[in-house]
């Protein structure tokens, strides 16, 4: 077989024009739901201060009852990405964008 006819695989070939469009898809989807550091700050500002007008409208319980239920979402999002193999830092860091990462968005 002669090095010019066969059929190349890996990065070296070339895409068909549906996966160029599944490319450009991803690409667009990755760049829409990507997160910052500021935006999860900006979630956890926010996060604080709604649990701060629960507290004074619905009183101190509903806001135990709602920073529980963000510290839970933020503990399982941790557990999760240690189990994944992230480890100190970089699961932490992944925890806190699933949690407050939301912030990027508004």
């Amino acid at each position: 077989m002669e090095r010019g006819t066969e059929e190349r695989d890996g990065a070296e070939r070339e895409l068909n024009a549906y996966e160029r469009v599944l490319a450009e898809d991803r690409r667009v989807m990755r760049e829409l739901l990507r997160v910052s550091t500021g935006g999860a700050h900006a979630g956890l500002a926010m996060t604080i201060l709604i649990v701060t007008l629960v507290a004074s409208v619905g009183g101190v319980r509903w806001a135990l009852i709602a920073g529980a239920a963000v510290a839970s979402w933020f503990t399982a999002a941790l557990w999760t990405a240690a189990r994944g193999g992230l480890g100190g830092r970089a699961a932490a860091r992944r925890a806190y964008f699933l949690t407050f990462g939301w912030g990027s968005w508004l």
